[in-house]
């Protein structure tokens, strides 16, 4: 089973029901781009003959933009990251290559945008979540800031 990764856009017919999957997964305030200091914001959907069944939310952002960090700047120009702010696969089509699918996207996109690395954030209980980034060569760390576990992975700058 293949899923197709497409970006979705607010105003076309399958962003209702993007949202309706990311409700359920507890993820629906994440999806909605408002944050003042991206760069870029794009959402991801999977869909599987024709139903969504994924969703991936990333923004490129001047790393330490979303702390309010001064920038760290190699050759000139300021390090950016994709940063995801959102991810969830419904249970039913999780450990079939959906979210390995959108974060393969994703990363592509960023590498393409010159980005540093890919960072996200995610809830102690995200178990296969961790799996996931674990087996795709991300780094971990704690977040001080809540229960949960920061990953990153360096991304090769085209």
């Amino acid at each position: 089973m293949t899923a197709e990764v497409v970006e979705v856009r607010e105003w076309t017919g399958v962003y209702e029901e993007l949202l309706s999957l990311a409700d359920r997964l507890g993820q629906a305030r994440y999806i909605p781009a408002r944050e003042d200091h991206i760069e870029e914001s794009v959402l991801l959907g999977a869909f599987v003959e024709g139903r969504c069944v994924g969703f991936l939310r990333f923004m490129v952002q001047i790393i330490g933009s979303d702390e309010g960090r001064p920038p760290i700047f190699d050759a000139g120009r300021p390090l950016t990251e994709g940063f995801v702010e959102a991810f969830g696969v419904d249970a039913e089509y999780r450990r079939r290559g959906v979210g390995k699918s959108m974060q393969e996207w994703a990363i592509e996109f960023c590498e393409g945008r010159g980005c540093y690395q890919m960072r996200s954030r995610s809830p102690v209980s995200s178990r296969e979540n961790y799996a996931l980034k674990i087996s795709m060569g991300y780094a971990i760390h704690p977040s001080g800031e809540n229960d949960s576990y920061y990953f990153v992975r360096t991304l090769k700058r085209v």
